[in-house]
Formats: structure tokens, C-alpha cells, sequence
């Protein structure tokens, strides 16, 4: 049985790994396409092409993810947020709610508080690159680095701690440390795109951190299918519905 289970989790850790390098392909894409000028030429200088930066993105998100699909196998049936994958339609209804709440948040927020202070275009522009990777690396690796693996690392320890994983408190604290990392690390790409500001920095802490604590909620009452389904939702709501309406149509 104890030889099942670890061919399993190699099979989940593989198929994880592709996962890793696809939507690190992705990002590394998008990220390179936004250099600015002075950026590319320091990348240019450092890597010899901007090119590199893709296969930096694609090692770094396979090697990544797949510690943290490691860590979360072992680590999430300890304290109880192993739940197997059930069609719900209270789960479901669940997910694509705070998908929804979290993509109006944020839309919302963009247009009305940080659109005119910080520059930004008028129009959206949607992109198949930027949205793939939104929702191949955000709505699913993410999930694995932030939830899967962080957050229930951060909950086991807290249990070990407090000698108890039936605490609600340990939940909480485990989903709002890991909001709080996950808020944290856009900040690079926003230093990339906008420079760090009190205003940016605000703005990235706010948008990300509120939606990650909704996805931390996902993982831990419904499981981490539909914090991805959540995420994913979030993406799709945004970048097909809202921003269109909210930066096109209302200008």
C-alpha cells in the first residue's frame, strides 16, 4: 500500500513538474515582453538575451512546484485538508461566488481608486498570453506553492505548537499568513511594471491579499480543486467580463 501511495504521489509530482515549466513558459514570456527598455538592456548585459529569462521562469516554477506538491502530500493529510475531489454544487457555488467577489473587488478598485492615481491605461487590452498564464499559473500553481504546500505547512506547525489540529484559530492564522506571502510576492512584478510607490505597494497588498484569503477558505473547507476553481474564476471574470465593461465601455 505505503508503495501505491508514493507511486501516486510521483505521478503527482511529474505531472506537476510539466505543469511547472508550461505556465513558467508563460509568465517568462509575458515578463519579457514588458521589459522597458533600460531593463532589457541590464538582462541583455547579465543573460545575453531576454530570452533566458523564459527558461529561468520555467525551471523556477517546475522546481517550485513541485517541492511544494511534496510538502502538501505530506503535510495535508496531518492536519486534515487532504480532501478528496467531490462534484459539489455547494462547493462549486462556493468557488465561482468568491471568484466572483474577489474579480469585482478588484476590478472595481482598479477603476475607481487606483486607475487615475497611478497612470494607468484607460482602454484594456486583453492578451491570450497574460490570460493563459493568469490562469495556468495564478489559478493553478499558485494554489499549489501558496495553499497546498504553505498554508499547510504553516498548519501543521501551528498544531504542533499548540498540540491540537481541530482549533479553528490555527486555520485562520495558517490562511491569512499565506494570503499575506501570496500578496507579498507580486510585489516584484509590480516593481517591474510600475515602480514601488506607497501607492503600488498598497494597491498589490490590497488586491491579492483579500482574494487570497478567499482562496485560502476554498482550500480549507472545500478542498484545493476548488481554491483552484476559485482563482481560475477570478481570472476568467475579470479579464473577460469586468475590465472590458469597467476600462471600454464606461470611458
Amino acid at each position: 500500500m505505503t508503495k501505491i501511495k508514493k507511486m501516486v504521489s510521483a505521478k503527482k509530482v511529474m505531472a506537476v513538474m510539466v505543469l511547472g515549466l508550461i505556465s513558467g513558459a508563460l509568465l517568462g514570456a509575458q515578463q519579457a515582453m514588458t521589459l522597458t527598455p533600460e531593463l532589457e538592456s541590464q538582462v541583455a548585459a547579465q543573460l545575453g538575451s531576454k530570452q533566458v529569462i523564459i527558461l529561468i521562469a520555467m525551471l523556477q516554477t517546475a522546481a517550485l512546484a513541485s517541492l511544494a506538491t511534496i510538502a502538501g502530500v505530506w503535510a495535508s493529510p496531518k492536519v486534515h485538508l487532504n480532501k478528496p475531489f467531490a462534484w459539489s454544487r455547494t462547493s462549486i457555488a462556493a468557488a465561482v461566488s468568491i471568484g466572483l467577489l474577489s474579480a469585482s473587488f478588484i476590478a472595481i478598485a482598479e477603476k475607481l481608486v487606483f486607475a487615475e492615481s497611478l497612470g494607468l491605461a484607460e482602454r484594456f487590452e486583453f492578451s491570450w498570453l497574460y490570460f493563459l498564464g493568469s490562469v495556468l499559473y495564478g489559478g493553478i500553481i499558485e494554489e499549489l506553492l501558496l495553499r497546498f504546500g504553505l498554508m499547510s505547512i504553516i498548519i501543521w506547525l501551528a498544531s504542533k505548537l499548540t498540540k491540537t489540529t481541530d482549533r479553528n484559530g490555527i486555520y485562520i492564522a495558517g490562511m491569512v499568513m499565506a494570503a499575506l506571502i501570496f500578496a507579498a510576492g507580486h510585489l516584484p512584478a509590480t516593481a517591474q511594471m510600475l515602480g514601488l510607490s506607497t501607492v503600488t505597494v498598497i494597491r498589490t497588498l490590497l488586491l491579492n491579499f483579500l482574494p487570497g484569503i478567499g482562496f485560502g477558505y476554498l482550500y480549507w473547507k472545500h478542498g484545493l480543486a476548488y481554491a483552484m476553481l476559485g482563482h481560475i474564476a477570478t481570472h476568467v471574470i475579470n479579464q473577460l467580463v469586468l475590465l472590458p465593461i469597467l476600462f471600454n465601455v464606461m470611458n
